[in-house]
């Protein structure tokens, strides 16, 4: 359906995180649960969380560099760092492919805020004339200790009318998710290469 390519392609490189990848990761991650509402201002609440076989550490690292994991997405074509500071960084994406909707952003600029002493990750929209949003990663340890809980909670607007489409909101709440699973995925290929190139320079 062109409508919801086109949806999920902006909304991904909007947030820098959809990523439809063949390379199997070895650090895969599982859905636990979700939850989703609309409030009066068409403004999309949704919380999820899941876990992956991966340590806390490094799937903080990860998050926190989205400007090195987005390198394995084909809708990124350039990253830039716009800024960096004691706490946090403004990073910029570039997007190799035209997007059907007039006056389409040809970039888009991020801020990401880690905090490693709640263990948390901000990321929200910075300078964004479409699409608004405020996403947190809160990193916890499994049960075992070797794997990573992630509890992912995000604020976006509904940008219907800057799009000239309407998005039903089942829509706006499955591709979220997708983004959220498909940035895990990515998190889990990153981690995977780190530990690849480490193994050879051994």
């Amino acid at each position: 359906m062109r409508i919801r390519s086109t949806l999920a392609f902006l909304i991904g490189l909007l947030t820098s995180i959809l990523v439809v990848s063949i390379v199997f990761a070895a650090t895969s991650a599982d859905m636990k649960d979700f939850n989703s509402t609309v409030d009066k201002d068409k403004n999309m609440h949704l919380e999820a969380t899941a876990e992956i076989n991966a340590p806390q550490d490094k799937v903080f690292d990860a998050i926190s560099h989205p400007e090195l994991t987005s390198k394995s997405d084909p809708q990124v074509q350039k990253v830039v760092v716009v800024s960096q500071d004691s706490t946090g960084k403004v990073v910029e994406f570039f997007g190799g492919q035209q997007l059907p909707i007039p006056n389409a952003p040809k970039s888009l600029k991020i801020k990401v805020t880690p905090d490693q002493a709640s263990n948390t990750i901000k990321v929200e929209s910075y300078q964004s004339t479409i699409l608004k949003f405020q996403n947190e990663y809160k990193l916890s340890p499994n049960a075992d200790g070797k794997g990573t809980i992630v509890k992912y909670s995000s604020v976006s607007n509904d940008i219907s009318k800057q799009i000239g489409m309407d998005i039903p909101a089942d829509m706006r709440k499955q591709i979220g998710l997708e983004t959220f699973m498909n940035q895990l995925h990515t998190v889990g290929v990153y981690i995977d290469d780190s530990a690849v190139a480490s193994a050879k320079h051994k």
